[in-house]
């Protein structure tokens, strides 16, 4: 246990130390920025990030938040840029070395491993050809159990042809399939080698009259066997392979013959040609290294979107919050509080409430105004002031009518305040159930998205057995 402290201490040591080193990175970078003679005043002074962030927090240091900010975003970025340049540089390297085939020697997975394909690179100093390779595990011995009824002979027969028209016009390569879907039964063939390979591709091009083969294919299945032979009339080829077509049944024969070997011993020439191999390069680090920045680019810009987030949620709540803090100051008032007071109550209370909570406490935006519009008559400004200055803080048309009516009150003085103020709450509880039914008419176009995805999935099961019943 002592150990598994110590190292959990250790990571994150290591992982604190790797943040301190990016922040004073981006530091650095905002350093370099704001030396330049054309400064980026997107990304340094951003308009649309100050009004949020002097929105969010009206009493804070607005530039300085602004500074902090961006470094931090800068600093997030230069870890992905860091993590990507670095992950691209090893998967670079690790496919450098994993290219490299040496003396034309491919290793295969020992008994029981699983199969693997290979892309590789053949040159003869010439051209480069693509060879896609299948390497099967190695195998104890060559004895293969294969199994079949006469019920599947049709289906057989149909899928041996391929492209061919019929049996007594062979032009183009069979398809000699090892197994029939549905059916728990493998397929062995015998051919005649001189004309055609074991996988059913055509060994000659062309030839001067048409040849009449036997192709038996040995079904077996337990202890049962049988044979079942289909005359073939073979003509020349109706497409004659390239070099790359050569070059990969050759090297496929070769996998094919040697897999009790622990490798593979792929051809140095073809067509008197020498080749050199090497494995095909899937250029991973490349892209990584492509797709870094863009990631960078998308995670600054999108600090930035969620900050403005922030400000439309903060919108909303202000706005559910309103019809009952006009309300609180109506039956305060009403009582015959005045609008100080009352409106002194509401914000301690809220700043009460918030301290009795803890860090659970939710920050409710329109209290918190409310509450820095009391710190501000308590360090002399005038209430008029200080409520109109809460209305343009707040930025929304209802809290902008509320200010106005107070401070008129304080000016010109309104007997029937309590009157208006109830009516605005009227006003306000009905617009709060628009609201509502609008934020529930959202929530379930919302839905709709997975509600379709779901009926997607039921309509495919339910019609995916129905279609193989038919079938």
């Amino acid at each position: 246990m002592p150990i598994t402290i110590k190292i959990l201490n250790s990571c994150e040591i290591y992982h604190k130390g790797i943040l301190n080193i990016m922040e004073k990175f981006a530091k650095w970078i905002y350093k370099r920025l704001e030396g330049m003679k054309r400064k980026p005043d997107r990304i340094l002074y951003n308009s649309m990030v100050r009004e949020d962030l002097q929105t969010l927090e009206p009493a804070g240091n607005t530039p300085k938040r602004q500074k902090e900010f961006v470094i931090k975003k800068l600093s997030i970025c230069s870890i992905i840029v860091f993590a990507g340049v670095i992950l691209s540089i090893a998967l670079w390297i690790k496919e450098g070395m994993m290219a490299k085939i040496v003396d034309n020697h491919i290793y295969r997975e020992e008994y029981g491993g699983s199969t693997k394909s290979v892309s590789l690179v053949a040159n003869d100093g010439v051209n480069s050809y693509d060879i896609p390779v299948t390497i099967e595990p190695r195998q104890y011995t060559n004895d293969e159990l294969l199994k079949l009824t006469e019920e599947i002979i049709p289906k057989l027969e149909k899928s041996v042809l391929g492209k061919n028209a019929g049996f007594d016009n062979i032009s183009y390569d069979l398809q000699l399939v090892h197994q029939v879907e549905g059916y728990p039964f493998d397929v062995e063939w015998r051919v005649d080698d001189e004309y055609m390979e074991y996988d059913g591709r055509l060994v000659k091009d062309k030839i001067d009259a048409p040849k009449l083969v036997e192709l038996t294919a040995i079904l077996s299945y337990g202890d049962f066997e049988l044979e079942h032979t289909m005359a073939l009339q073979i003509h020349s080829k109706a497409i004659h392979p390239d070099t790359e077509e050569l070059l990969a049944k050759k090297v496929q024969d070769i996998e094919t013959n040697s897999r009790v070997q622990h490798n593979v011993t792929l051809p140095s020439e073809i067509l008197n040609h020498s080749i050199n191999w090497s494995y095909k390069k899937s250029h991973v680090g490349l892209l990584f290294l492509t797709a870094t920045p863009l990631l960078a680019l998308l995670v600054y810009y999108g600090r930035d979107r969620d900050l403005h987030m922030q400000v439309v949620n903060r919108e909303e709540q202000m706005r559910m919050d309103y019809p009952e803090i006009v309300c609180s100051l109506a039956l305060m008032i009403g009582a015959g509080m005045t609008v100080p007071n009352a409106w002194n109550k509401i914000a301690r209370d809220y700043k009460f409430r918030k301290e009795q909570s803890g860090e659970n406490s939710e920050k409710r935006y329109a209290y918190e105004e409310m509450l820095y519009a009391v710190y501000e008559m308590e360090s002399g400004v005038a209430q008029t002031a200080a409520y109109e200055r809460f209305g343009r803080r707040c930025r929304i048309p209802d809290y902008n009518k509320l200010s106005t009516m107070l401070s008129q009150n304080i000016r010109k003085g309104a007997s029937n305040l309590p009157q208006m103020l109830k009516a605005e709450a009227a006003d306000a509880f009905d617009e709060k159930k628009h609201m509502v039914r609008k934020m529930g008419e959202k929530a379930g176009t919302k839905l709709l998205v997975p509600m379709m995805m779901l009926l997607g999935i039921t309509m495919f099961i339910i019609m995916v057995p129905a279609f193989k019943s038919y079938l």
